[in-house]
Parts: structure tokens; C-alpha cells; sequence
């Protein structure tokens, strides 16, 4: 198997346990996000940046980074239809998260750092 058939495989045998597991035994699944929630907000941050950059380290190996924004795009629309059914709790969260525009910088500098430079990067090999 290439870097990107384990990954595609690795996200699919994920997104059917999530499933499997929604369906089957939702107060479990809560259980288990709620584990991954109390960890270490630092800690998870490194977790996740360790993972995201493997991941796109084999994801660039492969793709084109126009590849890799258009699934972004499809993947963003899937959220987007999870998430509008959950429309009330949605404002809320941006309304608490948007209490304090300093808090809200701070908390999420690093993402808009990476999304801002996938945006560039994308233009200027769109445009160039």
C-alpha cells in the first residue's frame, strides 16, 4: 500500500467506528470524546500538530496542494451539514468564542496562521 492508501484507510476503519459507535452506543462515544477533551489543551495542540504534519507531509508527497484544498472544500461541506443542524448551539459557541477578540487571537493564532498560508499558497500556484 502508498503513504496515502494507509491513510485513506486508516480514515475510514476511524469513520466507521465513529459511526458504529454512534449508532450502537452514543453515551460511549461522549465518554471517549470527553477523555480526549480533558487532557491537556497544550498537550492535545502538539498531538495534533505532530499528526496534522505527518499527514501532510504524505498528502503533499502524493498531491498537488490544489488536490489537497479541493478535498478540504468537499470535507468542509460535510461539516457544514453535520454542524447546521446544530445551528443554536453553533451561534453560541461563536458568540462566547467571539466575547473577547484578544482571547479569540490568541486561542487560535496558529490556525489562522496555517489556514491564511494554505490559501496563499494555493492562489499564488492557481495563479501562476
Amino acid at each position: 500500500m502508498t503513504p496515502i492508501e494507509i491513510l485513506a484507510t486508516i480514515f475510514a476503519v476511524l469513520v466507521l467506528f465513529k459511526l458504529i459507535l454512534s449508532i450502537t452506543n452514543p453515551k460511549l462515544r461522549v465518554k471517549i470524546a470527553e477523555s480526549f477533551i480533558s487532557t491537556n489543551t497544550a498537550v492535545m495542540i502538539i498531538v495534533f500538530l505532530a499528526l496534522t504534519a505527518i499527514v501532510g507531509y504524505y498528502m503533499l508527497s502524493s498531491l498537488t496542494i490544489v488536490e489537497v484544498a479541493a478535498a478540504m472544500l468537499f470535507m468542509s461541506g460535510l461539516m457544514g451539514i453535520f454542524f447546521i443542524q446544530y445551528k443554536g448551539i453553533m451561534l453560541k459557541l461563536l458568540r462566547e468564542s467571539l466575547k473577547s477578540r484578544e482571547e479569540f487571537l490568541r486561542k487560535n493564532w496558529l490556525t489562522f496562521l496555517i489556514w491564511a498560508a494554505i490559501a496563499v499558497w494555493v492562489l499564488y500556484v492557481v495563479f501562476s
